[in-house]
């Protein structure tokens, strides 16, 4: 019995050691060799999206699944490989996103893709758009999800076909409808040339279920250029219409005609400012020294950039003002900013309304718009603060104006900045900005209900935030229809 403790047990057990270690050594062989060629299959087939591991000959499929079926086909394929027995699916599905937009933004040499696509595209689109735009960079903020229109494949060739002729434009898909906006130069023979290629292009597209919203304005030819317009006002005249601000009159000094230009810029935008402002050093003008009329002309400025359509006259024998403010807050507000700053010298006589409401439109029209107006002018704040800036009063009234011809729509306020700073702060900073957005629409009677006010930080620039110009553009506020 000694003997056999000492020998016969002690060998038993050293065989049965060395045989789990075979085992192991073959199962860690047999795993390997199966994920390396299972691996293999999902690769040859574009799934790079498709993780695969084995326990034994059992394997399991993770990652997230692009598209519907598309982890049934994977797994089909792995159950076909020699070797495999089983594969289950832990898959998780990628995010469905409605409403769904995409967009190009083209700022001369460089383009940006922001928005959603298809999980495919999103690899493969900016080596594409490298090649048919050679020498542009080209940047990519675009998240893959679900939920692209069914030709969403079509509508980003075409588009990109459209932008690599366009220098400064930028195409945003929402849904079903693809607006496209931009700017030309009057007077230049070329962009009037790529103004009419564009119309041709559209017209020519066969993107079934897909509507055009095309507001590039028409480039003038050189012979209808506008020609310097001078002044025959003796005082201040600003007039806006449909066709944009007329501001002219005397100035009595170049640093208050700097000054009115330079707020007229913000407050409207990038509206057809027309101006013809003579400065006459040193003299008194409409009876006003030269203080008093700095601060009237900042005021009456403030004035008509709340409303709709109107007109102010400051001459020796008051000041003149007439239009339609966009609601009833306005009205009052515009009331309130005049007799403050104006001086007691100076008689106010106005012939004020509110607008009457617009017609009742849908939310595919209203979208368009929204975002028409924020297109040509940015919302302002003070600079590291949510607080407004007033010469972002008018647009706003503006974007009111046109939340209440589509009452029954819920309306999603978001919040951007550009890459300066920590993102954590950019982040915060806005979200509190678009509150404050939000809680000005309240203020003017849309319902809160109506509202959700979102921040995403510096998460989707759409201009590079390597120059001042593409921060700026960065900075901004998006109004986005939600859909029921």
């Amino acid at each position: 019995m000694s003997i056999l403790k000492r020998w016969v047990v002690p060998g038993v057990v050293a065989v049965c050691a060395v045989t789990a270690i075979t085992l192991f050594s073959e199962t860690d062989k047999i795993e390997a060799d199966l994920t390396k060629r299972a691996q293999a299959v999902l690769q040859d087939k574009g799934m790079d999206w498709a993780n695969i591991s084995f326990s034994g000959r059992d394997g399991t499929l993770t990652g997230i699944e692009p598209e519907k079926n598309e982890a049934s086909w994977a797994i089909e394929l792995l159950d076909a490989e020699w070797g495999v027995r089983t594969v289950s699916n832990e898959t998780e599905e990628l995010k469905t996103q409605s409403p769904y937009s995409w967009g190009l933004v083209r700022d001369d040499d460089q383009v940006s893709i922001i928005g959603y696509l298809p999980y495919r595209l999103t690899r493969t689109l900016p080596s594409e758009m490298e090649e048919k735009m050679p020498g542009v960079l080209v940047q990519t903020q675009v998240e893959a999800a679900r939920g692209a229109p069914a030709n969403i494949e079509n509508v980003v060739q075409f588009t990109t076909d459209l932008l690599s002729s366009l220098d400064n434009a930028k195409a945003f898909l929402l849904d079903n409808t693809l607006t496209i906006t931009g700017q030309l130069e009057d007077g230049n023979p070329a962009d009037i040339a790529k103004f009419k290629a564009a119309q041709e292009k559209i017209a020519a597209a066969d993107l079934e279920g897909i509507s055009f919203d095309f507001q590039i304005p028409e480039p003038k030819a050189p012979e209808d250029m506008v020609k310097p317009v001078a002044t025959t006002v003796n005082g201040l005249e600003i007039t806006r219409s449909a066709d944009g601000v007329r501001i002219m009159g005397l100035m009595p000094s170049q640093e208050i005609k700097d000054t009115v230009i330079d707020l007229a810029n913000r407050k409207f935008g990038t509206s057809v400012v027309t101006e013809g402002l003579d400065v006459r050093e040193g003299e008194k003008i409409a009876n006003l020294g030269y203080d008093d009329y700095r601060r009237s002309s900042v005021a009456i400025l403030q004035a008509v950039s709340r409303l709709e359509e109107g007109s102010a006259s400051l001459t020796e024998n008051g000041l003149d003002l007439t239009g339609g403010a966009f609601y009833g807050g306005a009205l009052e507000d515009v009331m309130r900013g005049l007799q403050d700053a104006l001086p007691a010298s100076v008689a106010l006589n106005t012939d004020l309304r509110v607008a009457a409401p617009g017609e009742t439109v849908d939310a595919e029209q209203c979208q368009r718009l929204l975002r028409s107006s924020l297109e040509t002018n940015t919302i302002l704040f003070e600079s590291g603060m949510a607080a407004i800036s007033p010469d972002s009063f008018g647009l706003l009234d503006t974007l009111i104006y046109t939340a209440r011809r589509c009452t029954d729509n819920r309306i999603q306020i978001e919040g951007h900045t550009d890459s300066d700073g920590d993102d954590a702060a950019n982040q915060a900073l806005s979200e509190r900005r678009a509150g404050a957005v939000a809680d000005y629409l309240v203020s003017a009677g849309i319902t809160a209900d109506r509202l959700e006010a979102k921040g995403f930080g510096e998460d989707q620039p759409v201009a590079s935030n390597d120059t001042p110009e593409g921060k700026a553009k960065n900075r901004r506020i998006e109004f986005v229809i939600l859909t029921q």
